[in-house]
């Protein structure tokens, strides 16, 4: 049997031990409940002091002029929650002060002559830790910044992003108190961020000051693109019109178009200009000669106009041939010789045109020339066989002849005097 004693002193542990385990959960809890208590009056104190930066900074834009024309470099404007309220930047219930009783203000100070600087800043109230005012600047982003115990006569942004000096506002809250920076100049926003809106006066707002790295994304919708650098692509680049003002260089043009130059269209090498579609063109492979690809014919409706003509073939008009000055034939042949196209002309060797006709060569004259010879009588008798004194040579065959195919007839038609009357007489010949 279990002595009730000792099961009394069991009990009287056990208790003991769940008190001792429920004291320590108690605790944990407790300190979580405050934790996140705290953690939500910082962020309660962000979210006022940010609207309170955003109704200043609204604030100064539309009264600039006003807010310069009164600041100093050492003697600031100071706006409170109440200008702001009675100027419609907040709303009638807004109230001054935050979450621990600190109260909000702008500050607006003339460092140089058309610029402003402004922050917003915390005055009396509690003392928030240092885990406090740190955790309320993060939560305030970038412009955050908070007084610390570490050095209370400055304000530091949220990992050390920015520093001003309280002494430049003429104010000092003292540690444990937050603020929020809005750098402004000509009545905007001054700081390292690209505006997205142009700012009159400002171009450095809309000014890259590094180099812009998109990541391999894209820029869409862009107007004109102007640089005064390459542009340099390893893929296509497609547009409307291209218009350069110098040189553009390429491997290979392929256009779709018309091609129009204002000046010389140059090839380099033996090339020109070449047709695809039809595989002729002209070029040139040396210095002398301008040729036709492929041996390609050359055809116009209009006129040819050179120095000289030069045919290693034949030459065909089907049209009249008409010249201001000579004619050269340089084709020989015989009078009387066989020839088998009646449209050719020649020149005989002593220079006699001939035309084929009735397939031989033929002189342009009908009765083919005449010559005249002067005979002598010795004794003054018809009979007496006669000598030959002298000739007048057939221009045509250029001898006292007649041409080869011609037929020759001979004429007395005159008598003179040698030694006696009558002993010699003219001779003409006719070749028909």
């Amino acid at each position: 049997m279990i002595n009730k004693r000792r099961q009394a002193g069991l009990l009287s542990v056990d208790a003991a031990m769940g008190l001792i385990v429920l004291a320590v959960m108690v605790t944990l809890a407790t300190g979580w409940i405050i934790k996140m208590s705290d953690q939500q009056s910082y962020r309660i104190a962000a979210d006022k002091q940010r609207a309170v930066a955003e109704a200043f900074s609204k604030y100064l834009k539309d009264n600039f002029a006003v807010v310069l024309a009164s600041a100093t470099a050492t003697a600031p404007v100071q706006v409170t929650v109440a200008m702001l309220q009675n100027t419609n930047y907040l709303p009638a219930g807004f109230t001054a002060t935050n979450e621990f009783g600190q109260t909000l203000i702008g500050l607006a100070r003339k460092p140089n002559a058309n610029q402003l600087e402004a922050i917003v800043v915390t005055t009396g109230g509690q003392t928030i830790p240092e885990v406090g005012i740190r955790t309320i600047a993060e939560n305030l982003g970038g412009p955050g910044g908070f007084i610390s115990t570490l050095n209370p006569s400055v304000i530091q942004g949220i990992r050390g992003g920015w520093q001003v000096a309280l002494s430049n506002y003429a104010i000092s809250p003292g540690a444990g108190h937050t603020a929020s920076a809005l750098f402004l100049m000509d009545g905007e926003l001054a700081n390292d961020y690209l505006y997205r809106n142009a700012v009159p006066g400002h171009p450095e707002f809309n000014t890259m000051n590094t180099d812009l790295t998109m990541g391999g994304h894209n820029i869409n919708s862009a107007a004109a693109i102007t640089a005064t650098g390459n542009i340099t692509t390893g893929a296509d680049v497609s547009a409307r019109n291209v218009t350069a003002t110098g040189t553009v260089t390429a491997a290979t043009a392929n256009v779709t178009g018309e091609t129009y130059t204002g000046g010389w269209f140059r090839t380099r090498g033996d090339t020109g200009w070449y047709s695809e579609k039809w595989g002729g063109g002209i070029y040139q492979s040396d210095a002398d000669w301008v040729r036709i690809y492929n041996n390609k014919g050359l055809a116009t409706g209009g006129t040819l106009v050179g120095g000289q003509i030069v045919s290693f073939g034949n030459m065909t008009a089907t049209g009249r041939i008409s010249t201001n000055e000579f004619i050269s034939v340089g084709g020989i042949a015989s009078e009387g010789a066989a020839c088998g196209d009646y449209r050719l002309i020649a020149t005989t060797s002593s220079g006699n045109k001939l035309a084929c006709n009735n397939g031989r060569w033929q002189s342009f004259s009908s009765t083919k020339g005449q010559y005249v010879i002067r005979k002598y009588w010795p004794s003054g008798q018809p009979t007496t066989p006669d000598i030959a004194l002298w000739c007048q040579a057939n221009p045509i065959t250029g001898s006292c002849s007649c041409p080869a195919g011609s037929q020759d007839y001979g004429y007395m038609t005159g008598q003179s005097w040698l030694n006696t009357q009558w002993d010699t007489f003219f001779e003409t010949h006719f070749c028909i």
